[in-house]
């Protein structure tokens, strides 16, 4: 069948590992560094470069924001032959100790009830490969990172199901005891995509991970700059990917 989305990508298209980022700028941002690369596919919020890196075919994909464009682009990258998917993106942790510009993996999410549930029950578990998390928490350690690893959660909200507040001066807000009750169950870190990739991943027997630069510490508010979140992220595929082709 041919993808909808990534229209006209083959096997033979994608890499050792398809790196899966959020913001489609990043694309280009990461595969700069690329030894050669080429544009597959560019369409809505789906940017797809493959190229070489230290010889071995490697590939990036953005997803968008969420759930839906996330679960489109894993479905066509697995249908199109992937053989891992990493997502590189970011974080906000909750813990005083995992600063900003920390690196943190997830081995499990929590997510929001129904969160794909045409695919699995709710209470099949969102799990990272275990092996290749520790294959980048290693490369990432022997890259100078701080690197923490624990459960996350995913959420289908980036404002009230994270405990954000928002200057609407009516309607809701969030529960004053929500990122408590939370971190009272060992919860460190929130986001928005990483258990979709692990529930489809672990369906469809396809081996991932995420590797998520902390953006900010919700605890005392203090967030990387910009232009250093970048070249984090930057620093950051290069240990996964040094970590997935074993160099």
């Amino acid at each position: 069948m041919e993808n909808i989305h990534l229209k006209t990508i083959t096997q033979d298209d994608l890499g050792e590992v398809t790196l899966l980022v959020g913001d489609p700028g990043r694309v280009e941002l990461i595969s700069a560094n690329w030894d050669e690369s080429r544009l597959l596919v560019e369409n809505r919020e789906f940017i797809l470069v493959s190229g070489k890196w230290k010889g071995n075919i490697v590939s990036i994909c953005s997803t968008g924001i969420g759930v839906g464009s996330t679960e489109i682009a894993i479905i066509e990258l697995i249908q199109s032959g992937a053989k891992k998917l990493v997502r590189l993106g970011g974080c906000g942790s909750w813990k005083g100790d995992i600063a900003a510009g920390d690196l943190l993996m997830n081995h499990a999410m929590v997510r929001d009830p129904g969160m794909l549930s045409a695919y699995v029950s709710d209470n099949y578990p969102a799990v990272a490969d275990v092996n290749l998390l520790q294959e980048i928490k290693f490369s990432a350690i022997q890259s100078g990172f701080s690197v923490h690893t624990g459960i996350g959660m995913t959420t289908q909200s980036y404002y009230l199901g994270q405990g954000r507040v928002h200057d609407i001066p009516n309607g809701p807000q969030p529960n004053d005891d929500f990122m408590t009750y939370w971190q009272n169950r060992n919860v460190i870190n929130a986001e928005m995509e990483s258990a979709v990739l692990f529930l489809l991943a672990s369906i469809y027997d396809i081996p991932a991970a995420n590797c998520l630069v902390v953006h900010v510490n919700r605890i005392d508010d203090q967030w990387v700059p910009d232009e250093k979140y970048h070249r984090y992220h930057e620093k950051a595929a290069i240990a996964v990917l040094n970590a997935c082709i074993n160099k």
